[in-house]
């Protein structure tokens, strides 16, 4: 062939191969709007509750990521106000290829309700807040004097609680919120509504508490209630000292508090550690005169500060942790982790030395760390752990380890950390699970960790229900069979 007519032949080839390309273009252009248009009509064409990125203000007022180290770039942010808006969402997404995600709340450590990966499609359910109760039963679809346990944080939603368990401080008492679900409505992946319970799509509801999120979008749930505690006393022990010994007796006497089966169950609470102080705070159901028969500041190193509210109300008890916890900046980097510690695997105290040790030698990585240790155990571990698909029911603390830095938290600033909890692990991960409600991108066998002897059967439930993973980020459960 000529040069001539090679030269031909090269520019014909390449017409064909812009033309595949700007073809290709034009139908992704064309198959975007075509979305956005189908979810403008499932929001009755209310501008306003369907947002996209070249809105004004779109990342600080709708996308809104909790931890600022993971930007992920949602196609969207739907704010439906019914059910079936959240359907119509939802098969929107599912006729386009697009994964779902559902926010409840927004206090999400690795960003998971915005699809831990670009593209995905929010539906944002702040409009879902309504509460009856059925006075005949007791059942909530929550009036006056009645309470179920739940958390201690004004900035998660009751989906994004309930989805993963639901702990708080009355949980000793009263286990779960998941354990007083009595019935929930679900949008599923096929845009259809459905409820399920333990007689009407048992596996479903089995698979709704503790791993939901994988599972469908929950529009509606109903509760046994029980009555609001008459009286509630606060308690703050506080041991504060730059001398980690001092920290680290009182650590100990924690652990013997946390692992004696006689604990009152009407006591709950949480430990934190931060720089220079041990805190031991939390709640007691009942009156002064019980509270100092439990005798629990005579368990303890006397160095503490000590203070104790007798006489208040469970809405003046939580209101106090609400306004306390609402100077916290709603968005920020961070890098947070979570151990279950159980009888088998309580930290021995060289362990807890060790940890100390290690976590007070670099400030230069991050003076901005605490650790939590959130009591457990009681009326949570009376329920089997094949019951839901929580299955963390013989913890008696969970260790939640959290780091704030400045601007992106560095992988040196993430390795520290779990270094030190490598220690107090005897550097024997495997043998601990965590909690989902804490995620993190650091855990090896995430899904392992968070659902462990459970996992199998709702890999299975999700086959079922979503096999083509709509509701999907990178640690929700898996289809059986899809990898």
């Amino acid at each position: 062939m000529s040069p001539l007519c090679r030269l031909l032949g090269l520019s014909f080839w390449a017409v064909g191969v812009f033309g595949t390309s700007i073809n290709r273009n034009w139908a992704n252009l064309e198959a975007r709007d075509v979305l956005r248009s189908c979810l403008s009509k499932a929001v009755g064409l209310d501008d306003s509750r369907v947002q996209f990125p070249e809105e004004p203000n779109f990342n600080d007022t709708d996308l809104r990521p909790f931890n600022l180290n993971l930007q992920y770039a949602a196609f969207a942010i739907t704010y439906p106000n019914t059910t079936q808006e959240v359907s119509d969402i939802v098969l929107c997404a599912g006729t386009h290829d697009r994964k779902v995600q559902a926010r409840s709340g927004g206090r999400d450590f690795i960003n998971k309700c915005l699809g831990g990966a670009g593209g995905a499609i929010v539906v944002d359910l702040k409009s879902f807040n309504t509460i009856e109760v059925d006075q005949a039963t007791q059942i909530a679809t929550a009036d006056g004097n009645r309470y179920i346990p739940h958390g201690s944080s004004p900035l998660v939603g009751v989906g994004g609680h309930l989805m993963v368990g639901g702990m708080g401080y009355s949980s000793r008492q009263n286990g779960l919120s998941i354990d007083a679900l009595t019935e929930v409505e679900v949008v599923l992946a096929n845009g259809t509504v459905t409820r399920a319970s333990e007689t009407s799509n048992p596996d479903l509801f089995w698979a709704m508490r503790g791993a939901g999120a994988s599972f469908g979008i929950a529009t509606e749930f109903n509760f046994q209630t029980k009555p609001e505690p008459e009286t509630v006393v606060s308690w703050t022990y506080n041991f504060t000292s730059n001398d980690p010994a001092v920290l680290s007796e009182a650590w100990k006497a924690y652990h013997e508090i946390v692992r004696d089966p006689a604990l009152s169950l009407k006591l709950g609470g949480t430990a934190r550690l931060v720089k220079s102080s041990f805190i031991i705070s939390g709640a007691f159901f009942g009156s002064e005169a019980a509270f100092n028969d439990i005798n629990l500041g005579g368990r303890l190193p006397s160095t503490s500060t000590t203070t104790i509210t007798p006489g208040l109300s469970w809405m003046e008890f939580i209101q106090d942790i609400f306004d306390s916890a609402g100077s916290t900046a709603s968005q920020a980097y961070f890098y947070t982790s979570d151990t279950g510690v159980t009888p088998d695997t309580m930290p021995s105290n060289s362990s807890i030395d060790a940890f100390l040790e290690h976590i007070f030698a670099a400030d230069d990585v991050s003076s901005n760390w605490s650790f939590l240790l959130d009591l457990y155990g009681g009326k949570i571990n009376d329920v089997a752990t094949n019951a839901t698909a929580f299955p963390h029911r013989d913890v008696l603390y969970f260790l939640t380890a959290y780091v704030s830095t400045t601007g992106p938290t560095t992988a040196t600033t993430e390795r520290f950390h779990e270094d030190a909890v490598l220690k107090l692990q005897s550097n024997e991960p495997e043998k601990y699970g965590s909690y989902a409600g804490v995620p993190s991108l650091g855990h090896e066998n995430s899904q392992e960790k968070y659902w462990g002897s459970n996992l199998a059967r709702l890999e299975i439930i999700k086959a079922r229900f979503d096999p083509d993973d709509v509701f999907s980020m990178p640690q929700n459960v898996k289809p059986a069979g899809s990898f």
